[in-house]
């Protein structure tokens, strides 16, 4: 089924009532919306620093030429070119700033969105479909806690594994939290709020540079929190108040703050967060260093915390794991040197456990030097290991020194370098951030690069063999996705990699889903790089699916509400070679009661503003 969103400007889109009607096409989906005038456009959220383009860049490095792989595209024109036999689907559309995924045992898919909302979608296993978006459930509202600004968002949720069991019914959430940690009373929320939609920070942090001071900024912290869910209706909401777990972190400027969550094999929650720091220069604390960080030891060096004992230690640049009920480390304590699992990173936004092992994979997105993928095996952790970052960059075998860092010689640094390689772990796999593709041939995008995903492939998935049980992960920059080969004891080989996706529009996540597929979080930027409300999604790479796929254009892009619209599904496949028959829902009422035979085309006059979903 394919479907068709007619949309009368209604919702929290910063629109006037249209006078006529635009065409957003979002795959097997297309939404009518109404056209922007320049002066209503969404502005542009600048960014100077390329792993920031998870969220709020203005570059579009989609790729155009799919050679010889297979591209699904069916009128969207962002469906990614993958191998023979793969399709890239749509399975989600019409979201706004989606940054992450979940699903339940039973197929519902939990999407958080950047403004703090978190959509429930049930899903129906005999017809491989989600519902459609105008059905679905907003599961929660949590835009008043969250600081949507920049990096700054709604970034990471998970399920507890038994979920849909009773007393399992657990939501977890990592987010950027409105709060400033200095303030002994907490005011939430305490910087700009745009409604639920775009926050903002009036003077946002600085370096002081030649007769301008320096500028604190809107400092925040994260949080990580445990939602109950129940079951109506409608489907899943969230019911009672929301259940605060930890705050970490003090995070000053406006990227690399909350990152990723999980339930590990071990039963206890892990969570991420950034460095908090400047992404333009070496950051030491010298902007104010509101977060009282001793001489030296601020900015990004909050990373290695660990390593000092000058003031409290702090989860910046961190994985970190806790209670999932109480917040407690493992044994029971507060001390954060309990949770703290890796440290020294800059950036860690996604990780996962590899499946049937206490292997945690994650990503750390890069600086100037290096996009990395780490390996820890939490079941035979003793003591937290240090990644390096600010001191080190890593590679595959060895880290490096940051030249940058290394130039200024700060203690921490050279500490780290007189103990030697030994003192840092180096990644699994790391590939250079700006400058040639991973593969030959492929057709990423190389000037630049910011990793942003990782997920495995489970066994009982249809893929082909090898690409069961893989590790794949993708990089929102470079709009790639790519595949580890194995090694003979199944797991990841960095020495083999395969680019799997060419053009997948900005994929921020990763996630096994449904039937064993592998799903990604399409951000959805326009060309200027901007998000467009509705224009996210969450597409799905299948493999031999035989379920028909239905597709919609519209035959004109815009036109006054008086005009009588001619829709095709003429693009519309069947992967077995059937002659398809088409049935249509005009009104949005569920009843496919316009039937057209094997004519693939209908025609529809709009003549108010108003919602209605037109389906295939």
């Amino acid at each position: 089924m394919s479907r068709v969103l007619v949309d009368g400007g209604s919702g929290l889109r910063r629109f006037r009532r249209p006078t006529g009607v635009a065409f957003l096409a979002l795959g097997g989906v297309l939404s009518v919306l109404p056209a922007l005038t320049p002066a209503q456009a969404i502005p542009a959220q600048h960014d100077g620093d390329h792993a920031e383009r998870h969220v709020d860049d203005h570059s579009d490095d989609r790729s155009d030429d799919h050679g010889d792989d297979h591209s699904d595209d069916h009128g969207d024109g962002t469906a990614a070119s993958v191998p023979d036999g793969f399709q890239d689907r749509l399975a989600i559309g019409n979201l706004s700033e989606p940054t992450a995924l979940a699903f339940a045992p039973d197929g519902t898919a939990f999407i958080a969105l950047k403004t703090g909302v978190i959509k429930a979608v049930d899903y129906d296993p005999s017809t491989r479909q989600f519902e459609p978006y105008v059905t679905s459930n907003d599961f929660a509202d949590l835009s008043d806690q969250v600081h949507n600004y920049w990096d700054r968002g709604l970034t990471g949720i998970t399920l507890d594994p038994a979920f849909g069991q009773s007393g399992h019914n657990y939501v977890y959430v990592n987010y950027s939290y409105n709060r400033d940690p200095r303030d002994v009373a907490p005011v939430v929320p305490k910087w700009e709020t745009g409604q639920g939609q775009y926050d903002g920070c009036a003077d946002p942090a600085a370096m002081p540079e030649g007769g301008d001071p320096a500028v604190e900024g809107c400092v925040v912290t994260t949080r990580v929190s445990r939602l109950t869910a129940t079951k109506g209706p409608d489907g899943w909401i969230m019911t009672g108040s929301e259940h605060p777990l930890l705050e970490a972190g003090c995070m000053q400027f406006q990227s690399h703050v909350s990152g990723d969550v999980r339930i590990g094999p071990d039963g206890l929650l892990y969570a991420s967060a950034g460095d908090g720091a400047s992404f333009d220069v070496e950051d030491l604390g010298q902007a104010g260093n509101p977060c009282g960080d001793p001489n030296n030891e601020g900015g990004a060096l909050r990373s290695q915390d660990a390593r000092t004992g000058g003031d409290d230690l702090g989860l910046n640049g961190a994985i970190y794991r806790l209670n999932p009920t109480t917040g407690a480390a493992p044994d029971g304590s507060g001390d954060n040197s309990a949770r703290l699992v890796a440290y020294g990173q800059r950036n860690p936004w996604r990780f996962t456990f590899r499946p049937g092992t206490a292997e945690l994979w994650s990503v750390d997105v890069g600086s100037s030097g290096y996009e990395e993928i780490n390996r820890l095996h939490t079941g035979a952790l003793s003591t937290p290991v240090n990644r390096g970052w600010p001191c080190y960059e890593g590679r595959v075998g060895a880290s490096v020194r940051n030249p940058a860092w290394d130039a200024i010689e700060v203690p921490i640094c050279e500490g780290l370098y007189a103990a030697g390689q030994p003192a840092v772990q180096a990644p699994a796999f790391a590939y250079r951030t700006r400058g040639g593709g991973l593969t030959p041939g492929e057709r990423c995008e190389s000037t630049t690069g910011s990793i942003s995903g990782v997920a495995f492939v489970p066994p009982q998935s249809n893929y082909p063999r090898a690409f069961r049980r893989a590790l794949f992960f993708s990089d929102y920059a470079r709009t790639c996705i790519w595949r580890l080969g194995k090694k003979a004891d199944g797991s990841p080989d960095p020495r083999k990699v395969s680019v799997f996706a060419q053009g997948a529009s900005t994929p921020v996540d990763l996630m096994a889903g449904p039937g064993g597929d592998l799903f990604y979080v399409d951000y959805g930027l326009n060309a200027a790089g901007v998000p467009q409300p509705q224009a996210g999604a969450i597409r799905r790479i299948t493999y031999r699916d035989p379920t028909p796929l239905a597709s919609i254009v519209a035959d004109r892009a815009a036109a006054p509400l008086s005009h009588r619209y001619r829709f095709s599904a003429a693009r519309s496949t069947d992967p077995k070679g059937r002659t398809l028959r088409y049935s249509w829902d005009l009104d949005g009422n569920g009843t496919f009661e316009t039937k057209t035979g094997r004519k693939p085309t209908v025609r529809k006059r709009f003549g108010s503003a108003r919602n209605v979903l037109v389906s295939v």
